[in-house]
Order: C-alpha cells, then sequence, then structure tokens
C-alpha cells in the first residue's frame, strides 16, 4: 500500500471570493473565467472564452496565477457544487466570476497541479462535498467548510507521476473532441455545398423511420453504470445498462428547446427523446438536414402554452429536398466515415474517463504502479 499524507485543506490553499460584475461588463474587456467555464473543463482552456470589463485593480486582486483552482462556489445541486478546474499556466489580465473560488497554493512541492485536477474531480472528493455541504435553497461551498475539510495525498513525486500519466490521457480526450468538431463542420459543409437551397422534392416524413417509444425516464439513468449512452431531451448523455437501438440513428429533444444529436452504433434514449432514422441510406442526410435548420425546429416546431414541445405531425410536413441515388451515393461516400470515426472517438474518450477514474485511487494506494 502506497502512505497517504493527511493535510487540512486550508494549510495548502488560501481561498478567495471572485469578483462582482454587471451585465454590461460581459463581452469585452479582458480574459474571464465564468462558472460555465470552470464546471465543463479540468483544466482552464488555453485561451478562455468570455470576455469581462474590469480595472487593473481588479486584475490584480482577481488574477489567475499557475497552480490555482477555480472551484464553484454556489449551485441548486451538490452535483454542480465544488466542480474544479485548474490552471496551469499564468493567464495575465484575467479575472473570475463571482459564482466561483479561488484557491491559491501556499506552498511549493507539496501538492501537483495536474494531480489536484483529477483528484478534486475524483468519486472521493465528491463525495466528501456531498456529505459536507451546506443545503439551504441552494448547495453552497464556503469558507466554513474549507477550513474543516482533509485531504489524504500521496507524496509529491508519486503525485506528479499519476498526474502526468492521467493529464495525457485527459488529452487525448480533447485531441478527440477537436477531431469531431472538425468532422461535424466538414459534414455541414459538405451538406451545405452539395443540398443547400434545391428545390424541394419530397417531405421528410417521406424518408423517415420512427423508432419505438422508450419507457425508461431520464431520473432513472441519473445515476446508472452502463456500457451504452442514454440521450435525453437536452445536453446530458447519460449511461444505461442495455441498448435499444442500433445503428445509424438520430435523437431529438422533444421537449423545451430543439436538439439533434446522430449516433453510431448501439444506444440508449429517454421517453421524451426522439429517436429516428431514415430509409434507403439517407440517416447521415436526415441528421445533417434538420441540424441545419436548428433555428426552424425551435420557431416553427415547438410549440405550447408552458413548456413547448416538438409538434411531430407538422415536422413530418416540412418540405425537403430528397437526393438522387446517385447523390446520395457520392455524398454517403464521404459523409458516413466522418460520421462513424466521430462516434468512434467518443466511444473511445468514454473509454479513456472510465479507465482514468478506476486507476486514480488503485495509483494512490499502491495497487497499481507506473513503470519507468
Amino acid at each position: 500500500m502506497s502512505k497517504l499524507f493527511k493535510y487540512a485543506f486550508s494549510d495548502l490553499y488560501d481561498i478567495s471570493s471572485g469578483i462582482s460584475s454587471t451585465k454590461d461588463q460581459a463581452g469585452h474587456g479582458t480574459p474571464f473565467a465564468s462558472f460555465r467555464t470552470v464546471f465543463n473543463n479540468i483544466f482552464l482552456p488555453d485561451k478562455l472564452p468570455d470576455l469581462m470589463e474590469v480595472s487593473e485593480k481588479e486584475q490584480k486582486i482577481y488574477s489567475i496565477k499557475k497552480g490555482d483552482i477555480l472551484i464553484t462556489r454556489t449551485s441548486e445541486t451538490v452535483d454542480e457544487l465544488a466542480m474544479s478546474c485548474v490552471a496551469l499556466k499564468d493567464y495575465p489580465q484575467a479575472t473570475y466570476s463571482g459564482f466561483v473560488k479561488r484557491l491559491r497554493p501556499k506552498t511549493e512541492g507539496i501538492v501537483y497541479d495536474r494531480f489536484m485536477a483529477f483528484f478534486l474531480r475524483s468519486k472521493y472528493f465528491r463525495k466528501v462535498i456531498e456529505c459536507n455541504t451546506i443545503m439551504t435553497l441552494r448547495a453552497s461551498f464556503n469558507e466554513d467548510i474549507f477550513s474543516f475539510l482533509d485531504l489524504y495525498l500521496p507524496d509529491y513525486e508519486t503525485q506528479k507521476r499519476i498526474g502526468d500519466l492521467l493529464y495525457h490521457m485527459e488529452r487525448k480526450r480533447e485531441n478527440n473532441a477537436q477531431i469531431n468538431d472538425n468532422l461535424q463542420q466538414m459534414a455541414h459543409m459538405t451538406f451545405m455545398h452539395c443540398f443547400w437551397g434545391k428545390p424541394t422534392n419530397g417531405t421528410i416524413g417521406e424518408i423517415l423511420i420512427e423508432h419505438e417509444k422508450s419507457p425508461i425516464q431520464v431520473g432513472q439513468a441519473k445515476n446508472t453504470v452502463g456500457s451504452y449512452p442514454f440521450f435525453t431531451s437536452g445536453d446530458a448523455v447519460l449511461r444505461w445498462k442495455s441498448s435499444l437501438i442500433d445503428g445509424r440513428n438520430i435523437f431529438m429533444n422533444t421537449g423545451g428547446n430543439a436538439g439533434v444529436k446522430f449516433y453510431v452504433g448501439k444506444a440508449a434514449y429517454s421517453t421524451d427523446t426522439w429517436c429516428v432514422s431514415a430509409r434507403d441510406g439517407l440517416s447521415d442526410y436526415l441528421y445533417l438536414f434538420l441540424d441545419s435548420i436548428k433555428p426552424e425546429l425551435s420557431q416553427k416546431f415547438f410549440q405550447g402554452t408552458g413548456l413547448k414541445h416538438l409538434q411531430k405531425p407538422i415536422l413530418k410536413n416540412r418540405p425537403m429536398y430528397i437526393p438522387s441515388k446517385d447523390e446520395l451515393e457520392v455524398f454517403n461516400h464521404s459523409v458516413i466515415p466522418w460520421l462513424t470515426l466521430v462516434s468512434d472517438n467518443i466511444r473511445e474518450s468514454e473509454r479513456l474517463a472510465a479507465l482514468r477514474d478506476w486507476l486514480l485511487p488503485m495509483l494512490m494506494n499502491g495497487q497499481a504502479t507506473i513503470e519507468d
């Protein structure tokens, strides 16, 4: 067993609140780490996607430096609380949101930034947060909780070996995500170049294949560990223990806002998700067509007095251009391999994430080791 050392969290880091800003300050100025950026990233992106107009004095007070940990301080649920994001470099002029806290290292040679990024997102630390969170109307991570949290960490060299290994695995996942973005753009551009603006000669309903309504509620899948992606009427893709469908399928939101996802392989989906495909090898084409008209989907085909719902019969009657057999053959020759690779990369990234989460405790307690 590898030896773990006990540290008071507050002995390792200083905690500071973020900047209070207004809507008028947003969208211009200097780089800004938002709640969304912190929540969605293990490491701060090389270039922060948001901007905020702040003074030079505020830039110094709310600075972001290498080794800093930004951690979400408040949320409606415990699941979104104390989600951490680590800075691996200095961010000149950057500031961070008032909805996050900044933890700045007090010492050197005790905590390794890459290791801490994965440790603070581990199931162990999530459980610690869950057990110590103050719940009123919102979950809150504050200085009082921070002051009495203890961490059990391996020595610095062990942290470095673990952190570097997991970091390279995470970079592979990020590369997969970037490749997928490029492939999606290539497929979309090919569709637009070949077919956009052509006169309609049919309707969506003429090529649509509807699959059976799922009996599974989203709530049933929230804490399920499974082998198959579980598509929902939202951004989240969960996991499920068995598949409901196989092949090249489209998953559409039926409530709220328009959302169109595509997946190649075995999958499951929620009862409020519409799973469809298309006849005669037109599934990839239909997906790209629906994705290209998402603004129209939201405006014309989601109706209701309260929560808006997708009006399937109206959508089926929507005119579209249906390509000829020869046109489709040329189109599919390029697009099918691209969209297949997207799903392959998703599966590889999921396997890497599962391996990462399994390896961390095994490496920490010495049940697994890293060879030179």
